[in-house]
């Protein structure tokens, strides 16, 4: 009954007339179907009758002078509809699903991680030229081969390997240690003087000091000799060790044209948008306004999928470009390589800046900024041992 339903449809129908039983006994006498005849009152009957018969129906009720009103109507045609609707939903599913899966055998997204020294760009380039980058057929790719490669171009690279999960592939590196200095103990060594000073303090810990706190030394000139001399036994050669601070004066200077002082206009910003799709971008929008010359652009790559699991071979790309104009701005830039210069002179000392002064000259179309310093530091440095003369 339910499958019947389904398919020729289940009316309830209300038949309103004089003589209602008129069309009830024309419908029987016809062989159209009508069941659960209920009368209401002397002029309405209800009862229920497949879809397939309501034609019929109301026309034997205008011979009989009745109407027929339908109340509900359950399966039939709105049944098939539903069932073809859900077919090509279904149908829909089934192609995205097939789409998914092939999708699947090729990567869209490609993430390096454990990347210090070298870049990831870097990295992604050799990739591409050992056949690994968006749009490869992953079931192909030999993750020994691609390993070989990469370790043969990039020999910063001490380890690496390639985990494909769907349409994602995750690039572990190990970066490659820089090897340590060897330093034999046992071999003999000066400490010279890496720059120019007065001495203010010594620790010998091995050695025979050459100089003495306040003596003023010249860069390259030794301090402790690896020649150690004795009154009982001959002169042995040794490994000098210890620290020497000295006073000592640096001179740093930084130039910037003046025509590059520009700075980015704050709050203000054009955007765009793209798609790529595979290899091919299609752009959704333009920008207007300044050229790209006279903007920053910055760009941000949303890839479409579910994070972990896959992604699509489709890509949303929000551009910005930010305008800017020259300005100058002298107090501003002094500012920045006056903390530039000082930074890189702590950089360069074993020790502490006692004093600072700068001078800024603008000629010839140049900044330029000089930074004077004195520095209290340690100035020993081993260099080869030299027999004394």
């Amino acid at each position: 009954m339910l499958v019947e339903t389904g398919l020729l449809g289940l009316a309830r129908i209300e038949i309103l007339g004089a003589e209602p039983e008129l069309l009830v006994n024309r419908g029987v006498r016809e062989g159209l179907r009508l069941w659960k005849i209920r009368r209401v009152d002397g002029c309405t009957f209800t009862a229920a009758t497949w879809e397939r018969d309501l034609p019929a129906l109301e026309a034997a009720a205008a011979d009989c002078g009745c109407e027929i009103r339908v109340r509900s109507l359950r399966g039939g045609s709105r049944g098939r509809a539903l069932f073809r609707a859900r077919r090509v939903l279904l149908a829909a599913l089934l192609l995205a699903a097939l789409l998914l899966g092939a999708s699947s055998l090729f990567l869209w997204e490609i993430r390096v991680v454990g990347c210090e020294k070298l870049s990831e760009g870097q990295v992604l380039r050799a990739l591409a030229d050992c056949g690994v980058e968006r749009g490869s057929f992953w079931p192909g790719i030999s993750a020994d081969l691609v390993r070989s490669r990469v370790l043969t171009e990039l020999p910063e690279i001490a380890w690496m390997t390639v985990n494909v999960s769907g349409s994602r592939a995750v690039v572990l590196v190990t970066e490659r240690e820089e090897k340590p200095e060897i330093v034999r103990e046992d071999e003999p060594a000066d400490i010279r003087a890496k720059c120019a000073g007065v001495i203010t303090g010594m620790t010998v810990l091995n050695g025979r000091p050459m100089v003495q706190p306040g003596d003023a030394v010249l860069e390259g000139e030794v301090l402790v000799s690896g020649s150690m001399e004795s009154v009982t036994a001959p002169t042995r050669a040794v490994r000098a060790m210890g620290e020497i601070r000295a006073e000592t004066r640096h001179e740093l200077t930084a130039v910037c044209p003046l025509e590059a002082l520009q700075i980015r206009e704050p709050s203000r910003s054009n955007s765009r948008f793209a798609l790529q799709i595979r290899k091919k971008r299609v752009n959704l929008g333009f920008f207007h306004g300044k050229g790209l010359d006279e903007c920053d652009k910055i760009m941000h790559e949303y890839n479409l999928g579910v994070k972990g699991l896959f992604a699509l071979p489709v890509t949303l790309i929000r551009e910005e470009r930010h305008p800017r104009r020259l300005q100058e701005n002298w107090a501003d830039r002094e500012e920045e390589m006056k903390a530039a210069l000082l930074r890189r002179l702590q950089e360069q000392i074993d020790g502490e800046i006692l004093s600072s002064e700068f001078a800024v000259s603008r000629a010839d179309g140049l900044l330029t900024v000089t930074l004077v310093a004195r520095c209290s530091e340690n100035i020993a440095e081993t260099a080869p041992f030299a027999p004394p003369g």
